[in-house]
């Protein structure tokens, strides 16, 4: 079953620094599809250095009515920002390294399947979270993460970054300095109603219940429930997160030994940092504190697959 009809202009933005191992091939495999759905498609390439939002911008003002994202989870929350801000739809033809988003909504990580999927796909609406007015789609973080992506980016401007094994060893080099310094932050959480001080080495805010348990980590049941889920590691030494990794392998790890767990609609993150690192879909900025997160049920349109529908949300309007 093909989309409804009307449907309205479609641009596609194809990250071209995307992990596809054959880029173009894919590329014109995916056009061929799109041709179907709307003759008159526009198709932008984003390069290094470009600016996904203006590029957005400049598709919506120039009629698009759905805006297909093409590659990792960042790029797809570049896309579902400014679709949310605009009221569009977005498709999503996945090309990152975990594609969260895209896993969760059942769509296909081969791009001319994914073509598919969009042209005979329906629209539903899923939640988004912000963190001071920006949008995730999966989740943000705090402590490890940040620490690891800036630790390992400048190992990578010493020369490493241009090749596959200078990545390999700038990423085993970000794992070891975050082992060793393993920083905790000092945080005040206000949950809803509920204050927490806390000191920590990790917390994630989730848009909607995440695994943590198995293999599928960051796995979603459901991405319409409206509701974020913090998850705050308790205080820990190094050889405490060692024995915490070893259970994760041998599939005995509970976030509840490691994790204080809240489902909460708004959480106020403060600390006496006037700005802190945080993590977006993947993505590392630094923002002012205090971090205020809300979670905005059903704010994102996007073309999901012919049968998929999210588990345990509300009747799609």
């Amino acid at each position: 079953m093909d989309m409804p009809e009307p449907i309205g202009p479609i641009t596609i933005l194809w990250n071209t620094r995307a992990g596809w191992d054959e880029g173009d091939r894919e590329a014109e495999i995916v056009k061929s599809v799109l041709a179907k759905v709307d003759p008159d498609f526009q198709f932008q390439s984003i390069k290094k250095g470009d600016n996904i939002g203006k590029s957005c911008r400049s598709s919506v003002n120039s009629g698009a009515e759905i805006l297909v994202a093409a590659g990792g989870d960042g790029t797809i929350n570049a896309v579902a920002s400014a679709a949310v801000a605009t009221s569009k739809a977005l498709g999503v033809i996945p090309a990152g390294t975990l594609n969260h988003f895209a896993r969760d909504l059942e769509i296909s990580l081969d791009p001319a399947e994914a073509a598919e999927q969009f042209r005979t796909g329906h629209e539903v609406k899923v939640d988004v979270g912000t963190v001071n007015g920006r949008i995730f789609i999966n989740n943000s973080v705090l402590g490890l993460y940040p620490v690891y992506r800036t630790a390992r980016k400048s190992i990578e401007s010493h020369g490493l970054g241009s090749s596959r094994i200078g990545r390999f060893l700038s990423v085993v080099g970000g794992i070891l300095q975050v082992f060793f310094r393993l920083p905790h932050l000092k945080l005040r959480l206000v949950l809803d109603n509920e204050t927490r001080q806390i000191k920590t080495p990790f917390v994630l805010i989730a848009n909607n219940e995440h695994e943590l348990e198995t293999w599928r980590v960051g796995h979603r049941r459901s991405i319409n429930e409206g509701h974020l889920w913090v998850y705050v590691m308790r205080k820990c030494s190094r050889w405490a997160m060692l024995r915490y990794f070893a259970n994760f392998l041998v599939k005995r790890f509970s976030r509840h030994d490691a994790f204080d767990v809240y489902k909460v609609k708004e959480v106020r993150i403060e600390s006496k940092r006037k700005e802190i690192r945080v993590g977006i879909d993947g993505e590392v900025v630094k923002m002012r504190t205090p971090l205020e997160y809300a979670s905005k049920p059903q704010a994102l349109r996007v073309i999901a697959p012919m049968n998929y529908l999210p588990e345990g949300g509300k009747e799609q309007g």
